[in-house]
């Protein structure tokens, strides 16, 4: 054979000992890109308002967390057969939602907790009650997890006050979330403050919480703990809003998403470090009221 087949034949099997390995484009030798990371889908549970037919449990998804649709109507109300506000986490496996047991014209002394493995299908799990004398109200349980351990902030009332809600926490025995301690409250947040949620970033706990006086979203900070330390840091957007929740995205960013009680609709702002916002957008989420929001 010629010295220049044996180049080429050495040549040819080179190059096909690098398939499947380089991609050559325009002349630009390139090594193919790995699989990239799968986005989020995000599910928002929800309810609908204040008829007896829309306070049930709505579950709608999202893949960039500002257009939802509908996944399932689950007609769940539990036991009482009311349902508000819920509050949602993916936890050992399941999902779990803490949520209101009555409307806010009818008094209330426990929140509720369900739970389902497909988002569809929920059963009752546990009854927790307020733990404080006089109970008028429980609004608006929204779980905070830290490290291993699940907490549920609740807004209580009392008879004797009726216009000083209060947070207090309420912390998980066990992880079917059947059992609770509390109520212990988170000191210094202010009285008559309602739909407390709470996100931890490094050593600082932000909370959002609505001023159920002024109707102002707030932002308080503490570095001391979960119950205490507790400092206004600003007033958020202007009156007419509630419900607050906060997520971390997929690119790092926080995302809020208030209730706009006023004139309907779910609207979100967003934030690199959880005090200064961007101005508020309503998020494409037909019907929705106060909910949370998670990673499926």
């Amino acid at each position: 054979m010629a010295a220049s087949a044996i180049a080429v034949s050495r040549r040819d099997r080179w190059r096909a000992g690098l398939a499947g390995l380089l991609v050559i484009v325009a002349g630009v030798l390139a090594v193919p890109a790995g699989p990239a990371s799968a986005a989020s889908t995000y599910v928002y549970t929800t309810f609908k308002g204040d008829g007896a037919a829309d306070q049930e449990l709505w579950v709608y998804q999202s893949t960039d967390g500002t257009n939802f649709s509908v996944l399932a109507d689950t007609n769940y109300r539990g036991p009482s057969g009311v349902l508000r506000d819920p509050s949602i986490i993916a936890h050992n496996g399941r999902y779990y939602i803490a949520y209101t047991v009555q409307s806010w014209t009818t008094n209330s002394t426990h929140f509720n907790i369900a739970t389902s493995t497909n988002l569809t299908s929920w059963t009752h799990v546990a009854s927790v009650a307020s733990g404080i004398s006089n109970t008028r109200f429980v609004w608006a349980p929204e779980f905070f997890v830290e490290g291993g351990t699940v907490r549920i902030i609740a807004s209580v009332a009392q008879t004797t006050c009726s216009a000083c809600f209060r947070p207090y926490v309420y912390t998980a025995q066990n992880s079917a979330l059947t059992a609770w301690s509390g109520p212990a409250q988170m000191w210094g947040l202010g009285t008559n403050h309602i739909d407390t949620f709470v996100v931890r970033d490094g050593g600082t706990y932000h909370a959002f919480v609505k001023d159920e006086t002024s109707k102002y979203i707030e932002h308080w900070t503490t570095t001391a703990s979960l119950t205490s330390g507790w400092v206004q840091r600003a007033g958020l957007w202007t009156a007419g809003h509630e419900g607050p929740s906060v997520i971390r995205m997929d690119d790092g960013t926080w995302r809020i998403y208030i209730d706009r009680y006023t004139n309907g609709g779910i609207w979100t702002a967003t934030s690199r470090d959880l005090n200064t916002w961007s101005g508020i957008t309503r998020a494409a989420c037909s019907g929705c009221r106060h909910g949370t929001v998670a990673r499926r």
